[in-house]
């Protein structure tokens, strides 16, 4: 296997959370430990690299993660017309930074075209793709298409004027699938994902690999003194329908019912007055839900290993990293058929149908209530990970991908 030197895209790369930074710093470490060269292009939020990966930062304004997207920023800042660009367009609803990413690649990089064997791009799909293309080889991982996010917002908004401004937000999509169907190579990361991509992206079915994701082990393993009886875990956005949030806290409402001791921990965020405050409220559950944002790997493992079982309640997901960081961690998980989900734990959980609350609400009280079956379930996932979700297998097919798309080039 030759040594390549390898150019990885990505537009945002948070470290913690989000299945885009997590890929770049566990895919950028494991083809190092092939003995590639690997740099990567990031906008910030940067990743958290290894040591032997190459950064390269792709600044921005950042405006996504400003408290105040209008006056965070300075006169002199806006001057440049990219800049005021980006600026202009998050204030008025839009989200630029993969357009405004390839911009700022295209400048930065077309004169390092020579120092690199292969370009591989991390589902910013940016116009300047095409551009490279036709200058190196070049691949693109598509996670999924971000056409299904804006599909299960759509359904949950019954306002017009809101529904204009999801749309408006999700415009970059015009870009997407413009760029995706004119692209010689694309790696995603399920069938599932695969199927979605041919559907929502047109792209043509022999232009997709599928490599599933890996689980980094040396992150992710148990510890069962750390388990606390009757927590449930789960990693969920709030306010982000596709996430199914909703459906476990109606669940986890009438559990308590049942049993008042249960307890429920959510690795994510929630939005001070939103919908999810709202509905705690509601359920009046608000003092027995905890959340806990901006963490790093050692403390989201540490709340695995604190949990008796982890439920990941998504309506979609492109691959689930949630399902295998918790089997890794030797955890029995309840989740749905949603997406990609089935591919992750095959028949090492329970899987109920998405958008089900009370399918989710007998599965939980059946694994809480069954140590025989949680033990079993939790070994099973636990040797699936290992045997079938790892960062070198990726490694490997990405690699023969790379050789492959390298010879196409040289015909």
């Amino acid at each position: 296997m030759a040594k390549l030197k390898v150019a990885l895209l990505s537009y945002r790369s948070n470290p913690f959370s989000g299945g885009q930074g997590i890929y770049i710093a566990h895919l950028s470490k494991a083809l190092c430990e092939l003995g590639h060269e690997v740099t990567v292009f990031s906008g910030p939020p940067y990743p958290d690299l290894d040591l032997k990966v190459n950064l390269i930062k792709v600044s921005s304004l950042d405006l996504y993660s400003k408290d105040n997207k209008f006056s965070d920023i300075s006169l002199r800042e806006l001057i440049n017309p990219l800049n005021f660009f980006e600026w202009l367009s998050i204030n008025s609803g839009g989200f630029a930074e993969p357009y405004t990413f390839g911009k700022r690649l295209k400048k930065i990089l077309k004169n390092k075209l020579n120092e690199f064997d292969v370009i591989h791009d991390n589902q910013s799909l940016c116009y300047e793709l095409l551009y490279f293309q036709k200058k190196i080889p070049l691949v693109t991982t598509i996670h999924h298409p971000i056409s299904k996010d804006l599909k299960y917002e759509l359904k949950k908004i019954n306002s017009i004027f809101l529904k204009i401004l999801k749309i408006r937000w999700h415009s970059f999509l015009v870009m997407q699938k413009y760029v995706a169907k004119r692209l010689k190579k694309i790696i995603t990361v399920s069938n599932s994902s695969k199927k979605n991509i041919q559907e929502d992206f047109k792209v043509d079915e022999k232009n997709v690999s599928v490599i599933l994701n890996g689980i980094d082990t040396n992150i992710f393993y148990p510890d069962q003194s750390k388990t606390i009886p009757k927590r449930i875990v789960t990693v969920a956005s709030a306010d982000v329908p596709l996430k199914g949030l909703d459906y476990l806290l109606d669940a986890f409402a009438n559990l308590r019912k049942q049993d008042e001791n249960i307890e429920l921990f959510v690795i994510g965020s929630i939005n001070k007055g939103g919908h999810t405050e709202r509905k705690l409220k509601f359920l009046n559950i608000e003092k027995k839900v905890t959340f806990k944002k901006d963490l790093n790997f050692k403390e989201v493992r540490e709340i695995y290993c604190s949990a008796d079982i982890v439920v990941i309640p998504s309506l979609y997901e492109g691959f689930g990293f949630a399902v295998g960081e918790a089997m890794a961690c030797k955890k029995a998980v309840v989740t749905t058929d949603g997406g990609a989900i089935p591919e992750v734990i095959s028949d090492c959980g329970i899987v109920v149908q998405s958008g089900n609350s009370e399918q989710l609400k007998n599965a939980i009280f059946k694994l809480l209530n069954n140590e025989t079956l949680k033990e079993e379930m939790a070994e099973k996932g636990y040797k699936r990970v290992h045997k079938a979700l790892n960062w070198q297998r990726v490694a490997n097919s990405v690699t023969e991908i790379y050789e492959n798309i390298i010879k196409d080039f040289q015909k």
